[in-house]
């Protein structure tokens, strides 16, 4: 059993989620027996808060680990924080300081579930975008207009909806940082004509929180099989053992990829699971 497969992780967004935070049928059914039976832990690995990554992993119908907010906050079945990492005062004032020169609203998010309060601020320093405005006013039960300068503390991620040209001066003016402390992604909003650009302190990602859940389960990155669409899944599609791209995802993920499934829409996360199965015989 050194070499089988011990542990699947997912992405949501052009990955595992379909509208409407639903799951394939089919695909529910796969990740159900490769779970419940199979002893191939499912988890989830996503750049989305805890409470909306709660909307997809409920309808799995079983419980699942959670890495989410690209990585620094990780929560078990028991919904427990196992890993919470969060900037510091001096880092915020920074990124909202170049934000603001571009004219951008940055958000703030944190970890309500365990903390309270709202899951994100956005800076009200700025006139916000039609995007910025929606994501509020769809999420205004769990958002705050703030001051993010003020209200700098527990702060997970920091991002912004915005034109890609925007964001990628914003981007340049952050990976300037003479210490190098952070890292920006840049990716589609899938709903809309924007971009979304996440920065994560410059260690975090996707794969620094799956490690804790690896650690914990005894497992290495040779045990483990991730998929992802998109450049935010690069350092976990890159790091395990069985790297999978979505064929509907990002062309520079698919160049490191071990391989490409099919759609996320076509349940392309079927070949995943076949595979897991077909190396599991071989390797268990």
């Amino acid at each position: 059993m050194k070499n089988a497969i011990k542990m699947l992780a997912l992405d949501l967004d052009g990955t595992l989620a379909l509208d409407d935070h639903q799951i394939s049928p089919a695909t529910k059914r796969g990740l159900q027996q490769l779970h419940n039976n199979e002893e191939v832990e499912v988890v989830i690995a996503t750049g989305r808060r805890y409470r909306s990554t709660r909307y997809v992993a409920d309808n799995l119908d079983f419980d699942v680990s959670i890495v989410c907010n690209g990585g620094a906050l990780v929560k078990n079945q028991q919904h427990q924080t196992l890993q919470s990492v969060t900037f510091t005062e001096d880092q915020v004032q920074h990124l909202i300081k170049l934000g603001r020169s571009v004219g951008l609203s940055l958000s703030g998010q944190r970890d309500s579930h365990a903390l309270g309060g709202p899951d994100f601020y956005i800076d009200n320093a700025e006139v916000w975008n039609k995007q910025a405005q929606g994501y509020f006013d769809d999420n205004a039960a769990y958002a705050e207009a703030a001051d993010i300068q003020k209200n700098w503390q527990d702060i997970l991620v920091i991002g912004a909806f915005d034109d890609e040209e925007k964001l990628l001066a914003f981007s340049k003016l952050v990976n300037e940082d003479s210490e190098g402390r952070f890292n920006t992604v840049i990716v589609p909003h899938l709903d809309s004509p924007y971009h979304y650009c996440e920065v994560s302190l410059s260690h975090v990602t996707k794969w620094y929180g799956l490690d804790v859940l690896a650690q914990k389960n005894f497992i290495t990155a040779d045990n483990i099989c991730a998929a992802g669409d998109q450049m935010n899944d690069y350092a976990m599609v890159q790091t395990v053992a069985h790297g999978v791209a979505m064929a509907n995802g990002n062309d520079e993920l698919k160049s490191i990829a071990n391989f490409i499934c099919g759609r996320h829409d076509e349940d392309g996360l079927l070949d995943v699971i076949n595979y897991i199965r077909q190396h599991n015989q071989k390797h268990g």
